[in-house]
């Protein structure tokens, strides 16, 4: 039910078939599977491969910047930081690079919960044995 109903965009090839460029920032997309007369499809005349490059990114970057998970919101920051084109940074937030104080204020948020996030973040973690290992220590021989 909630994939029903989508918008997808595409291109018409020289082979005059349709090419999508969009939906795949979706989980769960499966272009073999889709029923299209359940979604609209937009269908642009022409486009350069700049301009599609340039549509995937923001349709991608609207679905991870408008759901970002609360308790990781710093280390989703440093992983667009760190991933995302910054010619696609730029035009979503007008910076190069996303500093805490604009991520603090375009998810309402505080630095210092940001702060905070990324002190345990990089805070070591304990090593984890595994249950089998345990038992194995336990009862070996």
């Amino acid at each position: 039910m909630l994939n029903q109903n989508q918008t997808f965009y595409g291109i018409r090839t020289q082979e005059n078939e349709i090419a999508l460029f969009s939906g795949y920032e979706f989980i769960g997309f499966d272009l073999a599977n889709i029923e299209f007369t359940q979604h609209n499809v937009i269908i642009f005349s022409s486009l350069t491969d700049e301009e599609i490059i340039q549509l995937a990114w923001i349709a991608t970057l609207h679905v991870v910047l408008t759901s970002p998970p609360t308790k990781h919101l710093e280390e989703l920051r440093r992983v667009i930081n760190n991933l995302v084109p910054t010619d696609y940074i730029n035009l979503v937030f007008k910076k190069i690079k996303i500093s805490q104080r604009t991520w603090s204020e375009f998810n309402g948020v505080s630095r210092d919960g940001l702060a905070k996030q990324n002190q345990s973040t990089n805070k070591p973690t304990e090593l984890q044995i595994s249950i089998f290992e345990r038992l194995e220590n336990e009862y070996a021989g």
